[in-house]
């Protein structure tokens, strides 16, 4: 075929490039701020920056054992110089990330493999969120801000084709994932203090912080969100059919974990797994509520999570620190259904550092 002859056939090719090309155009990042209303990406890119610290530090003499916490965003907030004052001789770089979930640790874990990094501990997230494959609102951060297409491709088995779209769609593509709204854009050209170079500010303070918290963000200002009893109720009730009804377990959230677990062990690094405090009100939805369970059952999300996780657990020999149901855990202060608010964070810490320091006397 002339394709000389028939240039109007290059017509589609040619629209898809230029399509290509502006999305990307948009995304520098004193393009996007005029549209952008999210934060959230700050914590991915911030964490390429923790992983060359950390690899530094782990080299340097006379260093302090270090904890590397894989989690989402109910591990975002820690005060490490709190941790370094209160246990001496330890400290923290938090890989944590919105939505983060076992397979975005697992791409963390094949690079600690590779270039055989050893911190002193590893402590992983046990969310029953992640581990529900029907759920009504999935969360997929991971997919649009976090993973690479290499570690998809390698593990393409562990993803739905659903995954795929939502990665293909949003990353080749990510005009997609921020959808920019012109009312927005004209807003902030038009009040650029009080919009743009604000929403730029606080971006930009916020990787700050995590650069010096080493991954962690404890916001100034913040330890007075508490949210009330009657909304944490309506929070509750939310959170627990967005990300839970129905519920069916989700092999493939243990698997990303099990293969995270098995390089922890080939790295000889003492690890453990936590399920991470839940307000009362949604606690009680998770263990009580009946609900459509692995697709055609009725029963708990609790009954149908809880004991598969404990015998996962007690089979790889791995502790689960399981703070919903330990009574020496007491903070009960939370910002929203799923959030201890940033006043429980020093109680967080010593839940954790406790039970580190006996991991790695």
């Amino acid at each position: 075929m002339d394709l000389i002859k028939h240039r109007y056939l290059l017509l589609p090719l040619l629209i898809i490039l230029l399509s290509f090309a502006l999305d990307k155009l948009i995304l520098l990042e004193n393009v996007h701020t005029y549209f952008s209303k999210s934060l959230s990406d700050i914590n991915y890119i911030q964490k390429k920056q923790l992983y060359s610290d950390l690899k530094d530090y782990l080299a340097s003499p006379n260093r302090k054992k270090v904890l590397v916490y894989f989690g989402n965003s109910r591990a975002l907030l820690f005060d490490t110089s709190y941790i370094e004052k209160e246990y001496p001789g330890w400290t923290l770089f938090n890989f944590s990330v919105p939505g983060g979930k076992s397979d975005y640790t697992l791409q963390w874990m094949e690079k600690f493999e590779k270039d055989n990094v050893r911190p002193d501990a590893f402590l992983f997230d046990q969310s029953v969120e992640l581990y529900n494959a029907s759920a009504t609102l999935k969360v997929d951060e991971t997919l649009t801000n976090g993973l690479e297409v290499s570690f998809v491709l390698r593990h393409f088995n562990l993803f739905s084709t659903d995954d795929v779209s939502t990665l293909i769609a949003k990353r080749m593509f990510r005009s997609y994932q921020y959808r920019p709204k012109l009312e927005v854009i004209i807003a902030r050209a038009k009040q650029k203090e009080k919009f743009l170079y604000s929403y730029r500010e606080l971006r930009n303070n916020l990787l700050a912080r995590l650069n010096q918290n080493r991954g962690s963000a404890m916001t100034p200002g913040t330890h007075q969100a508490i949210l009330p009893a009657e909304l944490l109720k309506k929070s509750s009730l939310g959170d627990f059919h967005s990300y839970l009804v129905p519920f069916k377990f989700s092999e493939n959230t243990l698997t990303f974990l099990d293969k995270s677990i098995e390089i922890a062990k080939k790295l000889k690094v003492p690890t453990a797994t936590i399920w991470v405090k839940l307000s009362l009100p949604y606690l009680e939805h998770i263990r009580n509520d009946r609900i459509s369970v692995e697709g055609d059952q009725v029963g708990t999300a609790y009954n149908v999570w809880l004991p598969r996780i404990l015998e996962y657990q007690k089979r790889v020999g791995v502790p689960f620190w399981n703070m919903n149901d330990d009574p020496t855990y007491t903070c009960n202060e939370f910002s929203d259904a799923g959030h201890m608010s940033p006043s429980c964070y020093r109680d967080y810490s010593d839940y954790i550092m406790k039970r580190v320091v006996l991991l790695n006397p």
